[in-house]
């Protein structure tokens, strides 16, 4: 009997020093992950940073860098990834702003607008933002409501033609340029009126546009397009 408890007791510590050896080898591998993810991170090397990431969660599913994957995912463009991450991120942060605008940012990507509608909608009446607002004349002019845009645009040339304000504008995908809210009201002001067919009206928005903020783009951009069709129709 007692030479049964002797091999079971041996058995038991060598079993804990097992799991003991193997916990600390397992901490020190997420230690060097973790050096791994600074480095890259710090190297702009995104994607192996991510990696990094991955491979610690695999460990230890509640590591906090997972709150950095929704940024990360949205610098290297996979909206799908972002959007699940960002999504993921918000049932632990429910009231974060910046969460909430990652999730616009690949809402829009990924063309639902109803619901990129509803949260800027949202943001906006929690902060009153002009991004917002902004985000909000957008999507009805991309979905064709050009009644209640123009009446957005116009709410918002009035409410901050005084300010500073400015907003993000993208040019080309992962590529955007901050822009004075009024600069960027002109220039979808133009687009409006291309939409309705008054090309006149739309060339001296985008000449307005361009007036407040010169290295303006988009509305640069704009106008030169204006400018090549109505050529063209000569």
């Amino acid at each position: 009997m007692r030479l049964f408890l002797t091999t079971v007791a041996a058995a038991t510590l060598t079993l804990t020093a097992c799991n003991n050896s193997n916990n600390s080898a397992s901490n020190d591998s997420i230690k060097n992950l973790e050096k791994l993810y600074k480095t890259s991170y710090n190297l702009k090397d995104i994607p192996t940073a991510i990696t990094a990431v991955q491979l610690i969660l695999i460990n230890d599913s509640t590591n906090t860098l997972r709150d950095s994957l929704p940024s990360m995912y949205l610098a290297v463009q996979n909206i799908d990834a972002c959007l699940t991450t960002t999504e993921d991120a918000l049932k632990r942060y429910p009231e974060s702003e910046e969460y909430a605008k990652y999730k616009m940012l690949c809402l829009e990507q990924v063309g639902k607008a109803d619901e990129l509608f509803t949260l800027a909608n949202n943001l906006y009446n929690k902060t009153g933002k002009a991004e917002y607002v902004y985000k909000i004349a957008s999507v009805q002019l991309v979905t064709g409501e050009f009644d209640a845009a123009n009446k957005t645009i116009s709410n918002m040339m009035e409410k901050y033609k005084n300010t500073k304000d400015s907003v993000d504008i993208f040019i080309d995908q992962g590529q955007s340029q901050r822009v004075p809210i009024i600069a960027a009201c002109w220039n979808m002001k133009g687009y409006l009126y291309i939409q309705t067919q008054k090309y006149q009206q739309a060339g001296e928005a985008y000449q307005k546009a361009i007036q407040i903020f010169p290295d303006f783009v988009m509305a640069r951009r704009n106008l030169q397009q204006l400018i090549q069709g109505a050529q063209q129709q000569r």
